[in-house]
């Protein structure tokens, strides 16, 4: 009888981390995955991909890291 509530908390524990591994399809489990190259123009562009940033601030962003 005492253990229906054990077993119900490590339930709720592993729906929640089962879920959180689950969110990008990566298994990452709340890491990042690095895919392919970390340069900072890269990362811009997948976050405007993504929808992260708007245009105007992707453009500027963008030649911020362009400039010389």
């Amino acid at each position: 009888m005492m253990w229906i509530p054990f077993l119900v908390l490590l339930g709720g524990f592993a729906m929640f981390f089962g879920r959180r591994c689950r969110i990008d399809g990566s298994g990452a489990c709340g890491r990042e995955v690095h895919q392919g190259s970390r340069d900072p123009l890269d990362i811009l562009k997948q976050r405007y991909a993504k929808g992260e940033i708007g245009a105007e601030e992707y453009e500027e962003a963008r030649k911020r890291l362009q400039a010389p």
